[in-house]
Parts: structure tokens; sequence; C-alpha cells
């Protein structure tokens, strides 16, 4: 005996009967689906990171590691290019190439526009397969005028007309479009807009020679590909190698090699291009976009399971109760020959078709919400439905259909055509009621624990996000001028003091980065006489630096730009520095007043040696987020400031289109990359703020399903508790001890629920601000507000069922 199309339409009839518990419990559903597509969804898409690259599991990314006294010790994506030099002169067999993005802006015709450009070998088509769409990539690649596009960046600058053998104006300077190469797609770890081969007169000369032969710079990434005859493990030991022989060795101190011990001063590591993308070593140092989480990306498989466990659960209960109900149905068709086998397979037709409904209404509300949830998540996602993901939605509705048909199939199959037309109910077993309730606890524990936990990541990075950072960003514009490590000339110094007169305009200066941003990092060491050597910061500034961000000293004085003079070449010179108050403790000053005058011997890559006198000690600035214990700085005057921080005393809005105006006189073949300061320290919790939203939508889910789930249990509840309900009410029982009695099991399953879900999220809530170095008081108000609100959620949902018990009529009740 099977399923036919006639069982099907009496389910779709019976459905059409009861519009409201049809709609209830496919809305329900619904939910449950569109959350676990779109979890699901984004695991999937996690996973299919470089797949689209042939061979991905055979070509390398070299991954680095500095050991820095005193310092956290990460792994990053990035390496010195001269790595890469010596590996092609290690005569092993491999195809290399590098992969380092320089910042660049776009001029055609009038228009200008931002577009980063990045270095490759010309052997980067045959490495990862790209084949050029138009034109000739490797060829493109060997041209110092050449520049490659991919369809998208040829688009935005030409539109629709054909962008080959066009040109480009770069820094004044033009290049011919002499190729077209496809789009990266969004599962990729290596985003690019333009490629130029590494002769590229786009590569500033003096910042190509220092790349190249910089052991200590850390300047984009390399990619390698061992050949026939070569292995991963030779090219690793190759480039561990020449590492260890490098002339960094030489430029260091011996008091600062002495703190290595038996580490080296950098290690060098292959990690698959298959694996980068969850790649452990690599959390902390690659770009969110461009790194996942192994154990994130399980968590969120197990939230879609548990999302659609629950929802399922609910549809389980509301299915039982409603058979329950239809026991004089079932007696008549047993009572007319319908055999225990068909009346089952009606059931599971009924799941099955009730299940498809709410696939459909799922995936509907998942592609609607899909930008939202992209948003969340912080990545492209316009192609996550595609044919194979809605083929495992129709898969996954069909075998849910029947599991969860099936309990409500066995209760149908046992029900006793005598008894049920009898008016003698079926009631369900102890067994059976017994796992509803803890299926109901189970709801509510999760819905506690995960509200619990939602709440104290929300308040921490309110907490977080809003700490003080040692200045007002709010009244600060930060603008890129040039690239990182480029000298300031004449132009920018112009542009910088025509900006400083703007009204408006409190003050402006230059520094080598952004504070809260963290593209360009500088180490160095120091100590003072007869101490010990100290890793720390190294900021290059210009003497205006602390009257603009409004950083006062705690002792002696901070740099003056009448009284300290910008070096004119791109070393430091001998005119002071400024420490941060952390740094003058690590040099083992007790008292930051002590160290004012004193000379510290500043070490650094190409400056070995060099004493410093310590003019004043500024309080920490955080440069960092709050997981990051604030590390010791130095300052010190340098011509190598690209970045231009503006001090605004009126209207930002009016200052703003002021330098908008002022730009293209000085600047004219650039784009005008301007940003508030306050965004770069809000991006440092941007992580932590989608995971609040995420929390915040799954938080919602669970209650839902939750209070749907009580919602079920209260039906059941009652319909139980009917003839004692009754007899209650005939002994002249009053309103206040029915309703008591219907909400007796919710309290009692309420307070187990606490006592699972509340300490499941305490421990959680503790390993999460666990990262924190510095974190927000999170008592115990979060898990009592858990409470409450599952709490209120339960009354809520159970309080229609309550109304209808305090409403029964003992009359009706015996007649039914």
């Amino acid at each position: 005996m099977r399923m036919s199309y006639r069982d099907f339409l009496v389910g779709w009839r019976l459905l059409l009967q009861e519009p409201v518990w049809s709609g209830v419990v496919i809305a329900g559903l619904a939910v449950g689906f569109a959350a676990c597509i779109l979890l699901l969804g984004f695991v999937r898409h996690s996973f299919s990171y470089d797949r689209h690259v042939p061979a991905s599991e055979q070509i390398h990314l070299v991954k680095t590691r500095f050991h820095f006294p005193n310092v956290p010790e990460h792994w990053t994506q990035e390496a010195p290019q001269a790595l890469r030099l010596a590996l092609r002169d290690s005569g092993l067999p491999v195809s290399v190439s590098m992969f380092a993005e320089l910042s660049t802006s776009m001029k055609v015709d009038s228009r200008v526009a931002t577009v980063p450009v990045t270095l490759v070998d010309p052997e980067f088509g045959e490495l990862f397969g790209v084949r050029a769409s138009a034109g000739e990539l490797a060829a493109s690649l060997r041209r110092p005028d050449g520049l490659a596009l991919t369809e998208e960046t040829a688009h935005k600058l030409f539109g629709a007309e054909p962008a080959l053998g066009k040109t480009v104006g770069v820094g004044g300077m033009l290049y011919r479009v002499t190729a077209i190469v496809p789009t990266p797609p969004a599962t990729t770890t290596m985003p690019y807009a333009a490629l130029v081969g590494p002769e590229s007169s786009l590569w500033q000369e003096y910042d190509r020679a220092d790349a190249l032969q910089n052991w200590g710079r850390l300047f984009g990434r390399i990619y390698v590909k061992p050949l026939a005859g070569s292995d991963p493990a030779a090219v690793a030991d190759a480039l561990q190698a020449a590492s260890d022989r490098s002339p960094l060795y030489r430029q260091l101190p011996p008091a600062f090699l002495s703190h290595l011990g038996n580490n080296k001063l950098m290690d060098v590591q292959l990690v698959s291009l298959a694996d980068a993308y969850l790649d452990p070593d690599l959390a902390a140092s690659a770009p969110p976009t461009l790194h996942g989480d192994m154990a994130t990306l399980l968590a969120l498989a197990g939230v879609a399971a548990l999302i659609l466990a629950l929802a399922s659960v609910n549809y389980v209960n509301l299915a039982t109760v409603r058979t329950l109900r239809r026991q004089r149905e079932i007696g008549i068709r047993k009572v007319l020959g319908a055999s225990v086998t068909r009346v089952m397979l009606q059931f599971l037709c009924e799941s099955l078709l009730l299940t498809l409904l709410a696939m459909a209404a799922g995936l509907l509300l998942a592609w609607l919400v899909l930008p939202l949830f992209a948003d969340i998540m912080n990545r492209r996602l316009e192609h996550m439905f595609s044919p194979g993901l809605l083929l495992g939605s129709l898969v996954l509705s069909l075998v849910l259909g029947l599991l969860a048909g099936a309990y409500p199939a066995w209760v149908a199959s046992r029900v006793r055509p005598t008894q049920a037309l009898a008016g003698r109910d079926n009631s369900e077993t102890v067994a059976g009621l017994w796992l509803r309730r803890i299926l109901t606890v189970t709801q509510l524990a999760t819905a506690m624990g995960l509200t619990g936990v939602t709440l104290a990541v929300a308040w921490q990075s309110w907490y977080a996000s809003r700490i003080d950072a040692g200045f007002d960003a709010k009244r600060l514009l930060v603008i890129d001028v040039s690239p990182p490590f480029t000298p300031s000339g004449p132009r920018t110094n112009a542009f910088a003091e025509a900006v400083a007169r703007l009204p408006g305009v409190a003050g402006a200066a230059q520094s080598m980065e952004a504070v809260g941003r963290s593209y360009v990092v500088q180490k160095g060491a120091a100590r003072r006489q007869g101490g010990a050597m100290v890793t720390l910061d190294k900021k290059g500034i210009g003497p205006g630096f602390f009257d603009v961000y409004g950083i006062r000293p705690l002792a002696g004085r901070v740099f003056n730009p009448a009284r300290d003079p910008v070096p004119r070449d791109n070393v430091e010179t001998g005119t002071g520095v400024v420490l941060s108050a952390t740094a003058a403790k690590a040099l083992g000053y007790t008292d930051v007043a002590a160290a004012v005058g004193q000379f510290i011997e500043l070490d650094g890559v190409g400056n070995v040696g060099k004493l410093q006198q310590v003019l004043g000690v500024v309080p920490d600035v955080r440069f960092q987020s709050l997981r990051e214990i604030p590390p010791p700085v130095v300052y010190n005057l340098s011509r190598l400031t690209p970045v231009l921080t503006v001090n605004v005393a009126g209207d930002m809005a009016a200052v703003q289109t002021a330098i908008e105006g002022l730009w293209p006189r000085y600047f004219p073949n650039e784009a005008l990359q301007m940003s508030q300061a306050q965004t770069f320290l809000a991006a440092a919790y941007a992580d932590d703020l989608r995971l609040v939203r995420l929390l915040l939508a799954a938080a919602v889910v669970v209650l839902a399903i939750a209070g749907f789930g009580v919602y079920v249990l209260a039906a059941y509840v009652v319909q139980r508790l009917t003839r004692e309900i009754v007899l209650r009410k005939l002994h002249g029982a009053r309103r206040w001890a029915i309703a008591r009695l219907v909400n007796r099991e919710f309290m009692l399953l309420l307070l187990v629920s606490a006592m699972i879900g509340l300490p499941a999220a305490a421990m959680a809530i503790k390993r999460y601000l666990s990262g924190f170095v510095e974190h927000a008081p999170i008592g115990g108000w979060t898990l009592l507000l858990a409470l409450l609100a599952s709490s209120l959620v339960a009354i809520v949902a159970a309080a229609r069922h309550t109304r209808a018990a305090l409403q029964l009529r003992p009359s009706q009740a015996l007649n039914g």
C-alpha cells in the first residue's frame, strides 16, 4: 500500500477546513526553515572559498610570524617580498607570485574613481587559472604601462564601451588597458579590481626597492605552487632557511637577538589555498571578510539544526494534539474499513503536504531577508540561492515531513474505534507526555540561554565602542593624502596648510597612520641606559599631531611645530621622542616624570643604536581594541606621514564640503579618501555588532518558537485536564484556582528550564568576555532579564488556553 494523489487531496481539504491551525503551523515551520536555509547557506558559502581555483590544494600561501620580546605573536598572511626573490634564486621547481595591493585613483576623462591595483607576477594567470576574456594577461603584466582590469572595473570606468586598448590616468601618467579578466567570485580570498606586474611604473621606485630588500617589512602575500620534483615541505624549508640567513639578523642589535632564545626571528610556514580561509593561525591578522572560523561555522550549523528541530517539535506537538481531537473521525474511518496502514499513510501525506508548503514559504521569507542577513554576516551572498540549495531544501522538507508526521501517525494508529465512538478518548501515553515536557523545557532553556548571551554581548559591544580612546574622535576627520610610506612632498604640505586655514578647522597634522587603524604597523626596540631591551610600537608623526588630537603630556612636553623641525630625509633625526605611559613603565621608569630628559637607545631595522632624548610622556591612546593590552609606544618625527588628521571646531558637514572643494586644486588626478576618525574605532567592534544582530535575530526566532511550544503544550494541558476542570468548577472552584491548575505545569517547566539554560549562558558569557582585557560590569542582570523575557513569552503564549479553561462550561464539556 502506498500514498496516492487522493491522500494528498484529502489532506489539502483538511488544511482548508482549519485555516487558523494550518496558518499557525505553516508560519512556525516557515520561520524555522528560513533560519535554517540562511544559516546553512552561509556555512556552505564559507566552505566554498577558493574552490573555483584549479588544483587549489596544490597552491600554498606563505604565512609568517615574527618573534618580538613581550609582544603577542600572531601568524599573518603577509610576508617580506625578499622571501619571494630568495625562493626564485633557490633553484627549486616552483611557480610563485606576489599579491600586494596598492591604493590608487584612476581617471577617465574628467571622472576620478578609487580603484585598488594588485601587484602580481606574470605567472599569476597560469598559477590561478585566470584566463583573459580580452587581450593577453601575461603580456600585460610584463609591460610597465600595462593594466589588466576585471570586467566589473572595466564597466565601472568605461560603461558599455569596450575597455581594451583605452587609456587610464593614474597619478598623472597614462596606462593602457591591455587585458580584461573575469571578476573574481564572492568566494575568494584574493579579491582584485585591477592587476599590474612587478615592473609596473605604478609601483614607485623607492617603495619597490624597500619592499624587495627589506626583510623586516611585511608587504602583501606570496603564493607558491611546487612543480614536479618539489614538494611543500622542501619549499617551506627553503623559505625558512632563507629567512634565517637574511641580513635582518645583522641589522638588529645583539641585545635584541638575545631575547629570542631558541626562537627564530621569523617563522615561515605554508598553508594550502584550499584551507587558507579557515586556517586558525590567520584568525588574528586576516581581514574579517577574507577569513572564517571553523568553530563559528560549526556553531552556526548547530544553531540552524537546533532552530529547525525546535520548530519541528512544535509541529509534532500541535499535530499530536490535533490527532487526539480527531479520534472520532479516525474511529469512523476504521469502522468503514480503513486499515491501520491507510490511516497512517493519510497522516503522513498531510505532514508532507504541510512541510512542503512551509518550505515554500520559508524559501520566500529567506529570499526576502537575504539582503539583511548578508549585511549582518558582512558577505556577498547574492548567489546563495542556487539550484543545489533549492534541491536540498526540497529533500529536507520531504525528510522532515516523514519524520515529523511519524509520531502523529503512530498515535492515530493506536486509536480504538469502540472507545473513540463511545466518547472515551484515548489519551497519550505517559512516555509521550514526558517527551513533550522535555521538548518544551529544551525550547525554553535554549531561549533563556540565547537571550542572556545576546544581552551580554550587546552590552559589552556597546561598552567597548564607547570606551574613552584618549581623544575626542567625533571632531576629527582623516584624509589619506598619499599611499603608505610616501614621504610628505611640497604638494602634501601645501594641502595640509590650506586645510588648516579653512573656516571651522582648529588644526591639521600628519602621521604615518590614523589612530585606530592598523594598515601600517612598525615595531622597534628600545632600552634605557643599563636597562633591558623592550619591544614597542613606533609611530611616525608630524609636530602638530598631539595638539590636533588634544593629547596633553603627563610629564615634560610634546612636539611643537615652532620648535621641532620635521626631518629633511626619510630617516628620523635625533630631535627627541615622546613616550606613552606604558612605554615609560616598560623601560623601567617607575615615575613617568623620571623619564623626561633621559636618553634611550632606540633600535629598529636600519636604525641601530640611536640615542634619543625623551621629551615627554603622554597618556596611552587606544590604537587597538579592548581585546588587546595597550602596547608601549614611542612617537618620533618623520617625513613618512601620508595621513592628514583634521580637528573640526565648526560644522562638520561644512568643513567636509570645503575640503572636497579644495582637494582637486592640489590632487586633480586622485580621488579624495576622507573618513571620520570614529569610524576606525567603531570598525574594531564591527564583528561584535554583527554578532549582536545575528544573536538578536536568533533569540527572537527561538523565543517565538518557545512561545509557540508553550502555546501547543497549553492546548494539550487544557484538553487533558478538561474533565478535572469541570469537576472543580462543579465543586465551586474559583477562577484563580483554575488558572493556577492550568499554569502550574508551566511554572515548573520554567524553573527547570532556568536551571539548565541560565548556567550554560553564564559559561558562554564568561568565555566571550575572556577575549577582552577590559569588559563592562556584567553581573546577573542579563540572566535575570533573560528569565523575565522567557517567562513573559510563556505567560502570553499560555494566556489564550488559560482563558479558554476559565470560560469552559461544565454542561458543554460533559455533553461532549
